[in-house]
């Protein structure tokens, strides 16, 4: 008996993910995966303080995924410490979303200890006992008569909540984003909603510290070339070795992997987005979407020091299916991709990496034809971190 509750009806694959599944399934035809040019990386990439700070410069800027929508319930809250920034996500009873610094504005205090969503009514600094809104508005103040002029509110910083997920702008002031999202996503909004983003809750979520660059964990999402060796003993049954193919997306990059089911299979046949290719995305600055056959990983990087990233792995899963009878099927499912791969394996690798760098031993990493990826996402950090430059002076 199949306990798994109807899915809504899925929107029509855009183009762009059918392109890429073709193609796909073309290069398994031909037995030849996609390559590009060999290059090499210099590792002061990963080591370097001065070019670490520009990065947390441009991830400030935004847009960064703060949170999936499910994350924060209506009249609600959610303090994130993210990219050295006390932030605060509120949903008031109308159910709209506001970013706020998790800062009083009487005598600095925070207001809100980091932790899960929880309902409230209102914010309530507990140092004074000043009183904000969820739309971040000063609603109380003890002994007002001991104040001149007080502020209007909390400082705000833009927030919108598109495809599922609450998309931030951190260091912007005010409630309006700097740009429109849509043209920025180049298409990949369409996307998201294929991938049922929106009709998504979040079951699982895991945060950890580990010891690498934040680069490094994107560079293990973006080839395949190790999974034969690093998950040989996990994922490697589910796919061809070294069979991906990749294209820019704007800033971001789009990815698929070849999974087993595409090998033998009939030209004519029709192909099956989720379980004979792994769709795995890279939204700049510090996001990757990795979308497996019933549920969707969210993984966003925080780096807190050249050779230090906060992880942060949500699993979102269809709002149909977070039942009792699939709850030990998700259990299970986010248990062995959290521990016993990403955590066991691609951040251990990382980890194992970053040592390596800090030894001296090389002075460059040595980048195959099939790790081509890699190169186009360090080309985008360099054009952005170019604008940064040439903007300061």
């Amino acid at each position: 008996m199949d306990d798994r509750s109807p899915l809504p009806a899925a929107p029509a694959a855009p183009d762009s993910l059918l392109r890429l599944a073709r193609r796909l399934a073309a290069d398994v035809e031909a037995g030849r995966p996609q390559r590009g040019p060999a290059f090499e990386i210099d590792v002061q990439r990963y080591l370097d303080p001065q070019r670490f700070a520009g990065e947390l410069a441009v991830m400030r800027r935004g847009p960064v995924i703060l949170a999936h929508g499910s994350q924060l319930p209506v009249s609600g809250r959610l303090a994130l410490d993210r990219l050295g920034l006390p932030l605060l996500l509120t949903r008031d009873a109308g159910g709209v979303v506001h970013g706020h610094y998790n800062v009083c504005r009487h005598r600095g205090m925070r207001m809100v200890e980091a932790g899960p969503a929880a309902a409230c009514r209102n914010l309530v600094c507990r140092y004074h006992g000043w009183v904000y809104g969820l739309d971040g508005r000063l609603t109380g103040v003890r002994h007002r008569d001991a104040f001149d002029e007080l502020p209007a509110g909390l400082r705000a910083f833009p927030v919108v909540e598109r495809h599922g997920l609450i998309w931030g702008w951190p260091e912007a002031e005010g409630r309006e984003p700097p740009h429109a999202l849509e043209p920025w996503l180049s298409g990949i909004g369409a996307e998201l909603d294929y991938f049922g983003l929106g009709d998504s809750v979040a079951f699982g979520h895991y945060e950890v510290e580990r010891k690498s660059n934040w680069k490094l964990v994107v560079e293990a999402f973006m080839e395949i070339y190790h999974i034969a060796s690093l998950h040989r003993n996990t994922i490697d049954r589910f796919f061809l070795d070294s069979v991906a193919v990749s294209e820019p997306a704007g800033e971001h990059i789009r990815s698929a992997v070849g999974r087993r089911s595409l090998s033998g299979r009939s030209p004519d046949a029709p192909l099956d987005l989720r379980n004979d290719c792994t769709f795995t995305h890279y939204l700049f600055p510090n996001t990757i979407l990795i979308v497996h056959p019933d549920y969707v990983s969210l993984v966003t990087l925080w780096p807190t020091a050249p050779d230090r990233v906060g992880w942060s792995h949500t699993l979102l899963i269809p709002a149909a299916q977070n039942n009792a009878a699939m709850r030990e099927h998700w259990e299970k499912s986010f248990r062995l991709i959290e521990q016993g791969v990403f955590q066991s394996e691609d951040l251990e690798a990382c980890e194992g990496i970053q040592a390596g760098l800090l030894s001296g031993a090389n002075q460059a990493l040595h980048c195959g034809r099939l790790e081509h990826a890699i190169g186009g996402f360090h080309r985008e950090w360099d054009r952005r971190l170019g604008l940064a430059a040439e903007a300061a002076r």
